[in-house]
């Protein structure tokens, strides 16, 4: 599918249309979250998740973001991203309200997120900071 900004941005979930080795690049050099990623990482990851890129009037890609979900009860929006020099212009607000109403996990019983320092940008949609101690992790 396909969604329009005002402006002419739009976001597609046609993962196809996703460029794995930009992705990769963005999240090692820019992201304090992944910036250890392999490509083979990131483009397994983009495989394997609802995955929504961002494009600007030119159709150049400018951000991504993808869900991990089974699109039924769960849902985790990771590596939200828009390159530097595209910020500041609302895409992120677009890219974030595309990704929440997408119809794979619009209504879903949980939707989750972790942010360091966006959660103004997220509670745009609804998103709480989670208490404390409810939740559990396993790292490798």
């Amino acid at each position: 599918m396909r969604w329009n900004a005002p402006g002419g941005d739009w976001v597609s979930d046609d993962p196809t249309l996703i460029d794995a080795g930009l992705v990769h690049r963005w999240l090692r050099d820019h992201s304090y979250w992944a910036n250890d990623r392999t490509y083979e990482q990131v483009e397994r990851s983009i495989r394997h998740s609802l995955a929504l890129g961002l494009y600007d009037t030119t159709d150049r890609q400018i951000g991504v973001c993808r869900w991990v979900t089974d699109e039924a009860t769960f849902a985790w929006l990771a590596d939200v991203f828009v390159e530097p020099a595209a910020r500041g212009h609302g895409r992120g607000t677009f890219l974030v309200a595309t990704a929440v109403a997408h119809p794979g996990v619009a209504g879903l019983r949980l939707q989750l997120l972790g942010t360091r320092d966006a959660h103004g940008l997220y509670a745009k949609f609804g998103f709480e900071r989670a208490a404390a101690g409810r939740f559990m992790e396993l790292r490798a």
